[in-house]
């Protein structure tokens, strides 16, 4: 079966599977973080597509692609194997034939990876090379927000705007999902991959030692250190580094006032579920909300 790790971009997905590739590390070795044995890539890489299928992607449509993709995911889940960690930046949704994209038939477990949208922006900002903090913002705001496709490694990535994304993930009833927020993870990094751990493989004993063992091994300040040393095959051309700042409420030091109220105004229910703003008062006394600033 396939447990999905599920997210929208920017929101701490690289970091939990090299926390889950640590623990489940069955040697001693320093975590490499190019060869994250315990995850299967991405679920829209292009040539898994074509070789599972043996055809080339890049002579159909978006919406074929779309209609055969979760034939691909059946054909990944080998019958008595061990589950596979796979990353998704997907929405879940129905394909144009009315199965699910990331179908129960294949799947385990959905781990849902969340963050602040104001910081999500930022980091996507950085993440796409262009620093423009307002392009970011529209983008999160965005109902055909989509990435990859048009022949490039990935296959074209439908995500819509954030909270569409965030829904369609936590409020689908076909697989189990646990979300974890990115700021508990930073707050106990320990604490939240142990709640991944019992939920996706409940019959899996938890060792600590081996929980504190990921931990130390992906601690920001080394996974820097590591892709200043052997590089990261997940940067960009356009980036200047993939571990970048590895914080909460860095998004008040790059958003003007109007960027974080237009993100707000964009997804306020889904920022409230989630504990990213919160009621605060005017001096004159009327109610309003703010959004945290750190975790």
């Amino acid at each position: 079966m396939i447990n999905w790790l599920a997210s929208y971009p920017k929101s701490g997905n690289t970091w939990m599977r090299m926390l889950l590739a640590s623990y489940f590390d069955e040697t001693d070795h320093e975590l490499d973080i190019n060869k994250l044995a315990m995850t299967n890539g991405i679920a829209s890489a292009r040539m898994r597509f074509d070789e599972i299928l043996g055809i080339d992607s890049t002579h159909l449509t978006d919406e074929e692609i779309k209609s055969l993709l979760p034939l691909v995911f059946e054909q990944i889940v080998q019958p008595g194997g061990a589950p596979q960690w796979i990353k998704v930046h997907d929405a879940q949704a129905r394909t144009p034939t009315g199965q699910w994209l990331f179908p129960p038939s294949a799947s385990g477990k959905a781990i849902y990876l969340i963050r602040n949208p104001l910081d999500v922006a930022v980091s996507r900002a950085f993440h796409d090379g262009h620093e423009d903090m307002a392009v970011a913002a529209a983008m999160l705001c965005n109902p055909h927000a989509a990435v990859g496709g048009n022949g490039k490694p990935q296959l074209r990535q439908f995500m819509g705007d954030w909270s569409h994304h965030v829904s369609s993930w936590i409020d689908q009833p076909a697989i189990p999902v646990l979300v974890v927020r990115y700021e508990d993870m930073l707050d106990d990094a320990a604490r939240e991959l142990t709640r991944v751990i019992a939920f996706a493989c409940p019959d899996t004993p938890i060792d600590p030692a081996r929980i504190a063992k990921a931990v130390a091994d992906t601690a920001f300040d080394r996974l820097q250190a590591k892709e200043d040393q052997d590089g990261f095959k997940e940067t960009t051309p356009k980036q200047k580094r993939f571990f970048r700042s590895g914080k909460a409420g860095g998004w008040a030091q790059h958003l003007s006032p109007e960027q974080a109220a237009r993100i707000i105004a964009c997804h306020r229910v889904m920022m409230r579920r989630f504990g990213y703003i919160e009621p605060s008062r005017d001096s004159a006394g009327h109610a309003g909300e703010a959004a945290r600033r750190t975790c």
